[in-house]
């Protein structure tokens, strides 16, 4: 993985560890409870950002098989991300589009999303680290808000939906 790319990775892992070190200061129970009717409890957060860095992943790996057909992006890419990080870090709230990540469980089992989100994890960090150089700079991933857009792009889209989320868990707690 080059130097760019593992730092992106390593902030969006520090980040996650940070996070999840505040939740072992909680009983699972804490974790697994709404905090309100229709709100995800802190399990279902961790359930929905593993499921969104799976399917990220899976989407990548089958374009990978077809790099001849994907572009390298360009600058309206870049402007596009930062529209979208202005948007997540907004208070308005959005919906996801429907089934892009499946079936949220009524109740979530924080041990089990917690150790589904690290296999991923792992498999994300080996992902990136057997990406040839020449893949990274093309829009090999499809973010559903605005489009292609390159890995570097992703692990960054990934942080900023991680923070969102980050803050969402954090009031679950409360």
């Amino acid at each position: 993985m080059n130097k760019k790319l593992q730092g992106l990775y390593n902030h969006l892992e520090e980040s996650r560890r940070q996070l999840i070190d505040e939740f072992a200061k909680h009983k699972t129970a804490q974790l697994e409870t709404c905090p309100a009717v229709g709100k995800w409890s802190v399990a279902q957060i961790v359930y929905h950002l593993n499921q969104a860095e799976s399917v990220s992943m899976n989407y990548v790996r089958k374009k990978m098989l077809e790099t001849d057909k994907i572009k390298d992006t360009g600058i309206s890419e870049a402007i596009k991300l930062t529209f979208l990080r202005a948007l997540f870090e907004s208070p308005v709230k959005f919906k996801m589009p429907e089934n892009l990540l499946g079936e949220m469980p009524e109740k979530a089992d924080y041990e089990t999303v917690l150790r589904n989100w690290n296999n991923t994890r792992a498999d994300l960090k080996q992902l990136l680290e057997s990406m040839p150089e020449d893949m990274l700079t093309k829009n090999l991933y499809k973010q559903p808000g605005i489009g292609r857009i390159n890995v570097y792009q992703m692990v960054k889209f990934m942080q900023i939906h991680f923070n969102r989320h980050k803050r969402q868990a954090k009031r679950a707690i409360k």
